[in-house]
């Protein structure tokens, strides 16, 4: 049985933090680093990732923009994404979340913290996906019956 690795996309245009994160993750995970909304958008249109961690203040498109665009596409709207940013003021935050991330996390941010967060949002979306899996199939059974 073959054991792939969940793809992770990480959007930041710091090339330091790129390689730090991608360094502590990629034992754990599949790491696309992503200098810029751009490449993002160019890996998505090549991948179907699990997750995204995607920085606000980014040159050209910011991280804002990109989680509104990423929603109002059918093909990217159910993709988690966590904010991991240097931005910490509560506003920010509260408008992270209310765009449709899953998380926001400040930097910097301890490696197993992140692994940790990551792992739990994983869960999650498997579980969800394993709950909507269960209701297809019991909608089906239940059509079935009534004919």
């Amino acid at each position: 049985m073959e054991n792939t690795l969940k793809k992770i996309v990480f959007v930041d245009d710091n090339e330091t933090y790129l390689t730090i994160v991608r360094n502590q993750l990629k034992s754990f995970y599949e790491v696309f680093p992503a200098p810029s909304a751009i490449k993002l958008f160019t890996i998505l249109g090549n991948l179907d990732p699990d997750m995204i961690l995607l920085d606000i203040d980014m040159p050209g498109m910011n991280g804002f923009d990109v989680i509104k665009a990423m929603k109002e596409n059918p093909r990217y709207k159910d993709i988690p994404v966590v904010f991991l940013t240097a931005k910490d003021d509560e506003s920010d935050t509260i408008e992270g979340l209310k765009l449709g991330a899953v998380d926001y996390i400040t930097k910097p941010i301890s490696g197993p913290l992140l692994l940790q967060r990551i792992s739990n949002i994983m869960l999650i979306e498997k579980l969800k996906s394993e709950l909507q899996t269960s209701y297809e199939h019991l909608k089906e059974l239940r059509e079935h019956q009534a004919k």
